[in-house]
């Protein structure tokens, strides 16, 4: 982390843990918490390139568009004003689709009787942001029980949903979801039968709770079923320090900040789960993590282990999985095997990019070579790298202080 980066990234962060909000409180970013009018001032151009270029990836110009737009007097270059309200645009109208898909979705399975959770980005956007276009959904999440999945999954088909090329073709003995469908409008879909990573000893104790704690939201006169703020919580710590040690982006700051806002989060169970299946440490990172960033507090974690956090919230993507592989080095023989396996060992998506077309049967032969080639490049690229290098030693150190599981792998 050089210094060049550290006050576009505290700038960054604390938009996405404040929601906008408390920005006039004249506390540094560079120390935490609220954003000044000063803070602003003192960043060169080539900071706020860093920060719309970090907004873009993560899908984060709708939210910072939200903060810029009720503060006209803020010294925000004119292009990043107008990026941020692009992007807030499209969001607005991509968020219409994906709110129509998931009602017709939940009417087909109460059709059908199949109980069901909207997970995550569908029950955070639509429930705790102010406006769902400040919270992009890629996808949506929709967890089923085991038993239950595969039907579901044909009703969803016949409804219109098809399988998406290159993602896979496997049933319930295989990763946490079903393989992703689309409709006509390129809604993405995954339905679950658990939560990720499945390695994990609460994957389906989260998945029942999940299902058994739903509630009935009334949403533009349709009745949908949410996933509870307190199962929604223990699923965002999950998903970023288990899945993906903390390289999903800045938006869980301003997931938990929302749904600690609306104060129906139940402390003591989030307490006796993570104590009960091993996430004591990550839920103490994320309280630490929105401390830090909302209101420039001290929580209960290392000052090392949050700004190493932050890095990898606001990683450069393009050298995710370079990254990625140096930390492998660090890790247990197994863990290191298997990212290699993994990082060598093409999806048919990665193929069908090389190919430009789906890719089946003796085909693969054909197009692997140029994807290894691609992939190798990659690599060797960041055996010259000595920052990232560092980065991804504190990267190990992170994974083992949150005590996350030998066998969960990551880095998709």
């Amino acid at each position: 982390m050089t210094s060049d980066t550290q006050p576009p990234r505290d700038t960054l962060l604390a938009l996405c843990a404040g929601v906008g909000a408390g920005v006039e409180a004249g506390v540094g970013a560079g120390v935490g918490g609220a954003v000044s009018e000063g803070d602003l001032c003192a960043l060169s151009p080539e900071q706020w390139e860093w920060i719309e270029a970090r907004a873009k990836a993560y899908r984060l110009l709708p939210l910072l568009h939200s903060a810029f737009a009720e503060r006209s007097h803020w010294p925000v270059p004119e292009t990043v004003r107008n990026a941020a309200l692009e992007s807030h645009r499209a969001w607005v109208f991509r968020s219409l689709i994906m709110q129509q898909a998931l009602i017709e979705i939940g009417e087909l399975l109460d059709a059908s009787r199949i109980p069901y959770a909207a997970l995550k980005g569908a029950s955070l956007s639509l429930e705790f942001y102010d406006e769902p276009a400040l919270r992009p959904m890629r996808d949506l999440d929709i967890i089923v029980a085991p038993e239950m999945a595969e039907h579901a999954y044909s009703l969803l088909q016949e409804a219109g949903y098809s399988k998406e090329p290159g993602k896979g073709d496997y049933g319930l003995d295989f990763a946490h979801h079903l393989p992703m469908l689309a409709n006509k409008n390129r809604v993405f879909l995954e339905l679950h039968h658990r939560i990720a990573p499945r390695e994990w000893s609460g994957s389906l104790a989260l998945a029942n709770r999940l299902l058994t704690h739903a509630r009935i939201a009334d949403f533009q006169g349709h009745q949908v079923r949410m996933a509870h703020p307190t199962d929604t919580f223990l699923h965002l710590v999950v998903h970023a320090s288990f899945q993906h040690l903390f390289d999903n982006g800045p938006n869980l700051l301003s997931d938990v900040t929302a749904l600690q806002s609306a104060g129906l989060i139940d402390r003591d169970e989030v307490d006796a789960f993570a104590s009960n299946h091993g996430l004591t440490q990550s839920v103490a990172l994320v309280d630490a993590l929105v401390a830090r960033y909302r209101d420039g507090k001290t929580g209960d974690a290392p000052p090392g282990m949050i700004a190493q956090a932050a890095d990898l919230m606001t990683q450069d993507p393009d050298l995710h999985w370079q990254r990625f592989l140096l930390r492998k080095r660090r890790s247990p023989s197994q863990r290191l095997v298997e990212g290699v396996q993994r990082a060598f060992t093409p999806t048919a998506k990665d193929l069908e990019e090389v190919a430009g077309k789906p890719v089946t049967g003796a085909q693969v032969l054909l197009y692997y070579p140029s994807w290894l080639f691609q992939r190798a490049r990659v690599y060797l690229g960041a055996e010259f790298q000595s920052d990232l290098d560092s980065q991804a030693a504190k990267d190990a150190e992170l994974e083992r202080w949150i005590g996350r599981p030998v066998s969960i792998e990551s880095g998709g």
